[in-house]
């Protein structure tokens, strides 16, 4: 049994190698344009915690660590989050995908170009330029890198072709590129790995903890060799681009750190909160992160645990019983939630409001 066991875990390590060697892209220069500017007010940039510094750090293990680093300057804007003043996502991306058009025309290849966030917007929309281009790069010279990309929530939401007003952008169409593209998706990361079932009120809390403070930037600093086999998949077109997607599990369910966080628990909390909530939040993922039998039995005996947590006296007597109080509403929760979309009557709504005034009783 050992034997066999080593031998799993050896061919399982060796094909993981495999894959990883096959898609880091070779680069003389990786041409980086990097997310949403953070926003100048207060309440709005606490949301997105991201150092400036760190954008030639962007992808940075998908490609060549020899490679030189430029980043590609545009608004990253996003009205009016960025600003009454500032340009409208369309505008932004535009000038994004411009400037990136004329970055890569006059550098020599091999070249990686890697986005986060708005970024993978310019680059997507480069990418649909090239592919009808004539006097575009070789495939060889040219390789896409696109971590936490905001169209798959967009051709979720919405649908190809479909203008959304207030952001004055029009969803694009996928277009079958002839370059090799590297896709980033951080689990629970609303813009690159949404819930199918947005009625799951927490699963939507947690995308949201996601997609601030606890997941979306970190799509583009994670690395490759820590994804495992079965997270890797890999595409071929028609045109003979390969397309490549890495899906980055979060150790830690992004709500239960933040509760946390918020309250300013001990951080060993984090486990038994997880292990109750994990489950409810994955009903909203279909097919996505497939439900372990194990990980729901603990949840249900964890939940005394929790109650017992979240009691913890942090801040203030008071803000001890408010937690110890919240937890009851968490555990009522345990038997309310569902996966599907329904908000209305007779809904997931009416019965998350029922199960918190029956907490507070």
């Amino acid at each position: 049994m050992n034997k066999l066991l080593a031998g799993a875990v050896a061919v399982g390590m060796l094909t993981c190698a495999t894959i990883l060697d096959e898609s880091i892209a070779a680069a003389d220069t990786a041409l980086i344009v990097p997310g949403t500017a953070p926003s100048p007010y207060g309440p709005l940039r606490s949301l997105y915690h991201f150092d400036p510094a760190m954008q030639p750090q962007i992808d940075a293990n998908y490609y060549s660590p020899a490679a030189v680093r430029r980043v590609v300057p545009y608004p990253g804007s996003f009205w009016p989050v960025t600003g009454l003043n500032s340009p409208t996502v369309n505008s932004s991306v535009n000038t994004g995908a411009n400037n990136l058009d004329a970055a890569i025309r006059t550098t020599d290849g091999p070249i990686s170009v890697a986005g986060l966030s708005q970024g993978s917007l310019a680059l997507d929309r480069e990418q649909a330029r090239l592919a009808h281009d004539p006097t575009a790069p070789p495939p060889g010279q040219l390789t896409f890198i696109k971590a936490g990309n905001p169209n798959n929530l967009l051709y979720k939401a919405f649908g190809p072709g479909t203008h959304v007003p207030i952001i004055d952008y029009t969803v694009p169409a996928p277009v079958e590129s002839q370059y090799d593209t590297i896709n980033i998706v951080g689990q629970y990361d609303p813009f690159s790995d949404p819930p199918n079932h947005p009625g799951n009120l927490l699963a939507d809390l947690n995308a949201i903890a996601a997609g601030g403070y606890y997941g979306h930037s970190a799509t583009a600093f994670s690395d490759p060799s820590r994804v495992a086999p079965w997270d890797i998949t890999r595409t071929t077109n028609s045109l003979g681009g390969t397309s490549t997607t890495y899906f980055i599990r979060n150790s830690e369910l992004p709500l239960a750190r933040a509760l946390v966080d918020g309250a300013g628990m001990p951080a060993e909390a984090v486990g038994p909160i997880d292990a109750v909530l994990r489950p409810m939040v994955d009903r909203a993922y279909d097919p996505g992160p497939a439900h372990n039998p194990v990980q729901i039995i603990n949840g249900i005996t964890h939940i005394p645990t929790v109650i017992s947590a979240v009691s913890w006296p942090v801040r203030g007597a008071g803000a001890g019983l408010n937690l110890a109080t919240n937890s009851l509403a968490v555990a009522n929760l345990a038997r309310v939630v569902a996966p599907g979309p329904r908000l209305g009557k007779g809904g997931l709504l009416p019965k998350v409001v029922r199960a918190v005034v029956k907490a507070k009783k």
